[in-house]
């Protein structure tokens, strides 16, 4: 779930021009849909949030998120040689979720050890 969230992110960053250059979309159109993907994988998050997820499921989720938002847009500054704010922006987030994850990574193993 967080796998395809961070994805949609990524879609509507990329639709609102963030770090690469836009699809041919007036630009009323292209933020009204980037702004509604964003907003849609906003209420996702707090969405799974509600759910509460297992910490194996948060850690994949996490670890997932992570890829995405780390390889796409480092992918493409480096394809285009153009480095914007959004890049750095969207990879922090990238680096945010793969802290998280392997917190949790290392919290599950600590405990897993400790009933042992």
């Amino acid at each position: 779930m967080t796998f395809s969230t961070a994805y949609l992110f990524t879609i509507g960053v990329r639709l609102t021009g963030g770090f690469t250059r836009a699809p041919e979309v007036p630009p009323e159109g292209l933020q009204s849909v980037g702004l509604s993907i964003i907003i849609g994988v906003a209420v996702l998050i707090v969405g799974a949030g509600i759910r509460r997820l297992t910490a194996a499921e948060m850690q994949s989720a996490l670890l997932g998120a992570a890829a995405v938002l780390l390889a796409t847009p480092v992918a493409t500054a480096v394809l285009s040689n153009t480095w914007t704010f959004s890049t750095v922006v969207v990879s922090a987030f990238g680096f945010l979720t793969l802290g998280f994850g392997l917190l949790i990574a290392l919290v599950r193993k600590a405990e897993s050890n400790a009933d042992e």
